[in-house]
């Protein structure tokens, strides 16, 4: 009995410094991102500001308050939003020639798009937040509101254009769900 109590309160230790490696990792990536120097000073206050920030990470994730289940397989999408970045770039570039030198009217657009909100669990909250960042993420769009009593997403456009992948994705994943609903049965 006290075996299986100590491999398992070895498992959690595990899992639990492997938590806070990761946030430390990603906060210290972050922080050089940010700095843009390699000098020995701004490593360590880097570094301990990452562990500080790691630790109120770990603790936040200890007590249930973060549910982030992301699926390891929506990172393939990673290369459709480089995609996005470039396609919208060259889109506001048209934007900006047409205003400036043409001296025509450019007018952004806000559009709803369906989405399946979902509940609280860690996969739903993963997959909003990170849907909320890739749209973001492209220059010509961001998200203003994500709607859970509607199932929408309130998306503003700097330059009226067709859905990028993203948005097309999240609209038929919505209306997959309404025709399974509509026959009686949930996804």
């Amino acid at each position: 009995m006290a075996t299986r109590v100590n491999a398992r309160s070895r498992r959690e230790g595990l899992a639990r410094a492997g938590i806070w490696l990761g946030w430390w990792a990603a906060l210290m990536l972050l922080w050089l991102a940010l700095v843009d120097t390699l000098d020995p000073a701004e490593l360590l206050v880097g570094a301990v500001a990452a562990a500080i920030a790691s630790t109120v990470g770990l603790a936040v994730h200890q007590r249930g308050y973060i549910r982030f289940q992301p699926r390891a397989a929506w990172l393939l999408q990673a290369p459709s939003l480089v995609v996005s970045v470039v396609v919208d770039c060259a889109l506001l570039t048209g934007a900006l020639w047409r205003k400036t030198v043409r001296r025509e009217n450019v007018h952004g657009i806000t559009i709803r798009v369906p989405f399946h909100h979902g509940d609280d669990s860690g996969r739903d909250g993963a997959r909003r937040a990170l849907v909320n960042f890739a749209v973001s993420l492209t220059p010509n769009s961001y998200v203003v509101d994500i709607d859970p009593e509607a199932d929408s997403l309130l998306v503003h456009r700097l330059v009226p254009a067709p859905l990028d992948r993203v948005l097309r994705r999240e609209e038929q994943r919505a209306a997959r769900r309404s025709v399974s609903r509509g026959q009686g049965g949930e996804p």
